[in-house]
C-alpha cells in the first residue's frame, strides 16, 4: 500500500460509511501545529498588487481532486461564448519547462507543461500560461493573449496571486475528510477557509456529514456529466471528438487522478463493467503500463490521456466529462465580472 492510499484510509470515512481508521493520526498532532502556523505566515507576507483585469480562483481546501479543472473548462467555454476573452493559469504541477511563462499549445508535452494545463488547453481552445508565480502567468495572458478575465486552476493558498473571486470546490462525498489539516487530515486549510471564500460549491450530491461541515457556507451544487469520447490523431497534437465511443461492456478503466473512485463510478454509471486500475495522481504513464489484452476498450481520463499521446492505441478512449451548475451561478459570474472596477 502507498502512503497516498495510507493516509486517505484514515483522513476519509469509508465508502460503507463506518467511519476511518485514524488512531495513529494524533502522533501527528505537532506536524499538524506546525502546518497552521506556516499556513497562516504564508498568507500574511503576501501582499499582491490588483491586476486591471476579474482573476478567478477555482481551488478547495483539501488534498487530492474535487472537480476544480472541468468548473475552470465550463467557466472559461461560458465566458468566451460571451464575448469574453478568457486565459487560464496554472502552476503546472508535474511539468518542468525550461523557462517561466510558459505558453502552452496543443504541441507542448506534459514533461514540460503539466498534464491539467495542456488538458485545458486542449479541451478549450484557450490561452493557457504555466509559472510557478501565479502572477507572472496572469500578466503573460494579458500582454500577449490580451485577455480580459483570467481563471486560475488551483491556487487558493497561493496568496502571491491577487484574486477579485475565489471559488472553493468540496467532493461531495469525502467532503474535508476528518477535518484536521496536513499531515493530520487532508486539510490544505482550516474548514474557517469556507466563510471567506465568495463562493462554496460541492461536487456531487452531498452527503450528510458533507452538508454538515459546509453548513450555510455552501452555496451550489456541481454534476459532472460525461459528454464526449477522445481519441487522439496520429499526429499526437489533437484529439478527434466521436459521435459513438466503444461499445458497453467489459473495460479497464484507467485513473490517476485525486479520486479515481469518482471516475470507476462514472463509467459504471454508462453500464461498463470496470476493471479498476488506479495510480497516484499526476503518474506518469509508460507503455508497458497499459499493454493489457490488446482488445478490451481501456478507458481514461482525459487528464491521463494526455500523457499517453505518444504511444496511444486504437482501442483506447479519453472520456471528457462536463460540469453541470445551475443558472443562479452564471448570474454570479456575470454580475462579478460587469461589476468588476480595475481602479
Amino acid at each position: 500500500m502507498s502512503l497516498e492510499d495510507w493516509l486517505n484510509k484514515r483522513w476519509y470515512p469509508a465508502s460503507d460509511g463506518e467511519g476511518n481508521d485514524s488512531t495513529q493520526l494524533p502522533l501527528l498532532a505537532p506536524l499538524e501545529v506546525a502546518f497552521r502556523h506556516a499556513s497562516r505566515w504564508r498568507k500574511l507576507r503576501n501582499k499582491p498588487a490588483p491586476l486591471p483585469v476579474p482573476v478567478i480562483v477555482v481551488g478547495n481546501i483539501t488534498v487530492g481532486g474535487a472537480g476544480k479543472t472541468p468548473l475552470v473548462a465550463e467557466l472559461g467555454r461560458w465566458l468566451q461564448q460571451r464575448g469574453k476573452k478568457p486565459g487560464i493559469i496554472s502552476r503546472g504541477y508535474g511539468g518542468r519547462a525550461q523557462g517561466y511563462p510558459y505558453d502552452v499549445t496543443a504541441q507542448s508535452h506534459p514533461l514540460e507543461s503539466g498534464d491539467e494545463p495542456l488538458m485545458l488547453h486542449l479541451m478549450t481552445g484557450l490561452p493557457v500560461m504555466v509559472s510557478p508565480k501565479r502572477s507572472e502567468a496572469a500578466e503573460a495572458l494579458i500582454a500577449q493573449h490580451g485577455c480580459d478575465v483570467i481563471l486560475s486552476d488551483d491556487g487558493l493558498q497561493h496568496y502571491g496571486l491577487w484574486r477579485s473571486l475565489e471559488i472553493c470546490v468540496v467532493d461531495g462525498t469525502r467532503g474535508l475528510g476528518n477535518e484536521h489539516l496536513l499531515p493530520r487530515g487532508p486539510l490544505r486549510e482550516s474548514a474557517e477557509r469556507l466563510a471567506s471564500v465568495d463562493m462554496v460549491i460541492v461536487n456531487g450530491q452531498p452527503s450528510e456529514i458533507v452538508l454538515e461541515q459546509c453548513g450555510d457556507e455552501l452555496d451550489f451544487t456541481m454534476e459532472l456529466q460525461p459528454s464526449r469520447w477522445h481519441q487522439f490523431n496520429l499526429d499526437q497534437t489533437s484529439t478527434l471528438k466521436l459521435e459513438s465511443g466503444p461499445e458497453v461492456g467489459p473495460c479497464h478503466g484507467v485513473a490517476a487522478i485525486g479520486n479515481p473512485q469518482r471516475f470507476f463510478n462514472a463509467l459504471r454509471s454508462l453500464g461498463f463493467t470496470v476493471m479498476e486500475m488506479a495510480f497516484p495522481d499526476h503518474h506518469q504513464f509508460s507503455q508497458t503500463e497499459l499493454q493489457l489484452d490488446g482488445i478490451t476498450p481501456v478507458i481514461m481520463t482525459m487528464k491521463d490521456a494526455v500523457k499517453c499521446r505518444d504511444f496511444w492505441q486504437s482501442h483506447w478512449w479519453a472520456m471528457e466529462a462536463n460540469a453541470i451548475l445551475p443558472d443562479l451561478f452564471y448570474q454570479k459570474i456575470h454580475q462579478h465580472i460587469e461589476s468588476f472596477d480595475p481602479a
